[in-house]
């Protein structure tokens, strides 16, 4: 797969994100639109910085790390409506941040104990979007999960980082034995297929949240009370 087809995925979130930003501005999901420019310029750096100043990334990768921990632990505390998953995400973000300040400090020029970092903290992303699918599935309410945003956040990124996470893990054995799909180490080729399912995930849910705030703010006006005594 050409290494450029997730970040086209990447951008068309991000346009996603600028066309339908006043329906999200008034909603947490607005953060959505600086974070995916962010990780966009932060894989464009990174490419040039491997490919043409044949130079490690270990900076970029730790800074995405811990923006993506403190990113979507925050997207999710805000979908959550139970105390214990919110408590949990706190302490997940607290130590997720903390590990990769640490880990860094010991090694600036290798990301030997970065690797750890991105599989635990994976996992962990992982579960709290499967928490938060039970949630919402042990919930009472008649609502069909496909049409809310928070359903495919959760799928987009319990897929990505469970995969990323174990992938990741292997990835000793996967360099050991050269373990390789379409030319690519699995560790290189799993993350770029997956981050087609997040970010499509994500556009998904942008537009199904401006959708239903467009709907919310049409309804507060004055013209929507008339309509709604003619019905």
């Amino acid at each position: 797969m050409p290494a450029y087809i997730h970040q086209i995925l990447e951008l068309i979130s991000f346009f996603v994100a600028i066309i339908y930003y006043r329906y999200l501005k008034d909603s947490f999901m607005k953060w959505f639109l600086p974070f995916l420019g962010f990780i966009f310029i932060c894989e464009v750096i990174g490419n040039y910085q491997n490919s043409v100043l044949k130079q490690p990334t270990v900076i970029i990768n730790y800074l995405v790390g811990i923006v993506e921990s403190v990113f979507y632990g925050y997207i999710f505390y805000h979908l959550s409506h139970r105390s214990i998953l919110k408590k949990a995400i706190v302490i997940f973000v607290l130590i997720s941040v903390i590990s990769y300040l640490i880990t860094f400090s010991f090694s600036r020029k290798s990301l030997v104990y970065f690797f750890p970092n991105i599989v635990i903290s994976g996992f962990f992303l992982a579960a709290i979007a499967l928490f938060y699918l039970y949630e919402r599935f042990a919930d009472d309410e008649e609502i069909l999960l496909i049409s809310e945003s928070g359903f495919w956040i959760s799928v987009g990124v319990s897929l990505f980082y469970s995969g990323v996470s174990i992938s990741f893990s292997l990835y000793s054995f996967i360099l050991k034995n050269d373990i390789s799909l379409f030319g690519q180490k699995v560790f290189v080729f799993a993350p770029r297929v997956l981050s087609i399912i997040l970010y499509l995930s994500i556009s998904i849910s942008l537009i199904l949240c401006s959708k239903k705030n467009k709907k919310s703010s049409w309804q507060s006006l004055p013209v929507a009370y008339l309509f709604s005594f003619l019905e």
